[in-house]
């Protein structure tokens, strides 16, 4: 049964008791200025994308100005708990990655899940996608190197989008990469009082509907061996204080033991969000990730 508004009023109190995370990363970080150059070189255009039966996406297509022939293409899908939009957390971050990778970069800000639940961000995800694969010859992008990739929720779509993409074949991924991601979204089911800012994510993300949690293309955790022998190469950044560090650490294994191709790097004193954010070890992460889109290609 769907969510009644008050449900959701109160869901969303949670959120403002338990926030001020994202605010404290914000104070703490120290952008080294080589880093804030990148925006300048890359050249950046806003659109909306508008698919059928969807509600539209706005997407951030980044450039680097000065581009080889057969550059990656990324797609980067933002963190939030499904709920809070792109609020240029990922600007810079895309702009680096476009810049150091050489790649065309598109980040995706699919839709909140208080205005629109599962699957429409999913489904926005996966069609933005599809959309950029037919843009590669037009980028000047190489198909073979199609990389995605996105932080805690956006790293669930990624995973779920790699999912889809092995089943139809619709299009080729080279490349994953899992930045403290919430592959899980059923635990906190489990655990409503300890993760009480987990469990309203994930409730609000499924209208309630929480039995929905537990399908893979919501929780790729529940992927079954099948589904996952057929993933492609994945990068996996997992800060150890992150929540979900062992959630993570055992789907790699799993993956692993089906035969995908997975690099597990861990930061000791890096923390959810810490990539993006740039706090603890983000330096090496983001030279981890940027290192994967450049030398991956199918």
């Amino acid at each position: 049964m769907a969510l009644t508004n008050e449900e959701k009023e109160r869901l969303l109190a949670v959120l403002d008791v338990t926030g001020g995370h994202r605010e404290t990363m914000f104070k703490e970080r120290v952008i080294p200025e080589d880093y804030k150059s990148c925006l300048e070189r890359c050249d950046r255009k806003e659109m909306t994308l508008v698919f059928p039966s969807l509600d539209p996406v706005r997407v951030i297509l980044t450039m680097p100005k000065k581009k080889q022939a057969n550059a990656p293409l990324h797609i980067n899908y933002h963190g939030g708990g499904f709920i809070f939009k792109q609020n240029g957390d990922d600007d810079m971050y895309c702009a680096h990655i476009a810049a150091a990778a050489g790649a065309v970069v598109v980040d995706v800000d699919y839709a909140s899940s208080v205005d629109a639940p599962y699957p429409m961000a999913f489904n926005q995800a996966y069609e933005t996608a599809k959309w950029a694969f037919a843009h590669c010859q037009e980028w000047g992008c190489d198909p073979k190197r199609l990389s995605v990739g996105g932080s805690s929720a956006g790293g669930n779509l990624a995973m779920a989008v790699s999912l889809k993409a092995s089943e139809t074949g619709d299009f080729p991924i080279c490349l994953e990469i899992l930045e403290y991601a919430a592959t899980d979204n059923y635990i906190p089911v489990e655990h409503p009082e300890e993760m009480a800012r987990s469990y309203t994510f994930s409730s609000l993300y499924v209208d309630g509907e929480l039995e929905v949690l537990k399908e893979p293309y919501c929780s790729p955790a529940y992927a079954t061996d099948e589904q996952l022998k057929r993933l492609p190469e994945t990068l996996i950044i997992a800060p150890v204080q992150c929540p979900f560090y062992e959630i993570n650490n055992e789907l790699g294994m799993r993956m692993v033991r089906q035969g995908v191709p997975v690099t597990f790097r861990s930061y000791l004193e890096s923390t959810h969000g810490s990539t993006v954010r740039m706090v603890g070890e983000w330096q090496q992460a983001q030279a981890a990730v940027i290192r994967a889109i450049k030398q991956t290609t199918l």
